[in-house]
């Protein structure tokens, strides 16, 4: 599922799908500035390490 950037009416400020608020930093990178709850924190490091893992596979050392 790829993202929808949804610029929010009246502000310099975007929605992905319709959740949360963000500032877009360049055409690829955007900064969340609403609070975030745990649910959220979680979300964000695994889709982070996800990515980081699949650029660097990662070997397990007995």
């Amino acid at each position: 599922m790829s993202d929808v950037w949804q610029p929010v009416a009246g502000t310099r400020f975007y929605s992905r799908n319709g959740e949360g608020l963000y500032e877009r930093l360049t055409d690829k990178l955007f900064l969340r500035i609403d609070e975030v709850d745990e649910t959220d924190e979680r979300e964000v490091c695994t889709r982070f390490a996800e990515a980081f893992e699949a650029r660097t596979p990662v070997k397990l050392v007995a």
